[in-house]
């Protein structure tokens, strides 16, 4: 079908106009297999190299082709095609989790009438921060926490699998809801406000300060 709409402009290009509804993430990965398979553009990589010379050539067209901004686009490319950081991920959820807490901007920070603070590409307060460094060992402030991608995304990695934990000792109640929203939910309101939501059938429902309920969240990222 791409060929047949046309032999010479960017597979991004031809993606975004041959599939509109699908969601971003998705015409990003459809583009990417296309030019792996047929390559259109130049290669500024060996041929071994070319996957990644076709993932930079979409990161590179990202803001303009699928409206994402330059800070969703950086945190993207630095955590998926950085090989020096084997030790961080960004899975789908984590992209849109991303992008619902900071709209992919690292250096976000947002500052609650009672005082708390809520810091970096997927906001953590400084309960959740105290939580990592007593579990690590770690120690860094808040502000290099913000300063330090890398940092941000390890942290991240440690809070989602302890998450994934929990759901998991919550076992056959848990059978019954999506993954994802449950850890969305964990995410808003702590492992402890997962746990009450699962057990009350959604009847435990608070809403954070800027009026997003756990039933929000649950829904927001379940799939």
């Amino acid at each position: 079908m791409a060929h047949a709409w046309n032999n010479t402009e960017p597979y991004h290009v031809l993606v975004n106009r041959m599939y509109k509804r699908l969601d971003t993430d998705t015409k990003r990965l459809v583009a990417a297999i296309l030019q792996d398979a047929d390559p259109r553009e130049a290669a500024e990589t060996p041929t071994s190299d070319k996957t990644l010379a076709a993932q930079k050539a979409v990161y590179e067209q990202m803001a303009f082709d699928f409206d994402a901004s330059q800070a969703e686009v950086q945190a993207f490319k630095d955590v998926q095609a950085d090989t020096a950081r084997p030790d961080t991920t960004m899975d789908s959820f984590m992209r849109k989790m991303a992008k619902a807490e900071s709209s992919g901007d690292p250096n976000a920070e947002i500052a609650l009438d009672d005082g708390r603070t809520f810091t970096g590409l997927y906001q953590f307060g400084d309960t959740r921060l105290s939580d990592y460094r007593k579990a690590t060992g770690a120690k860094f402030t808040t502000q290099e926490f913000k300063e330090d991608d890398k940092l941000q995304q390890k942290v991240a990695d440690w809070h989602f699998a302890d998450i994934q934990d929990a759901i998991d000792a919550l076992g056959d109640e848990a059978d019954s809801y999506d993954r994802d929203g449950l850890m969305a939910v964990a995410h808003l309101g702590g492992v402890s406000g997962m746990k009450k939501y699962v057990r009350t059938n959604g009847q435990y429902n608070p809403s954070d300060a800027l009026g997003t309920s756990l039933a929000d969240y649950y829904n927001k990222f379940a799939t």
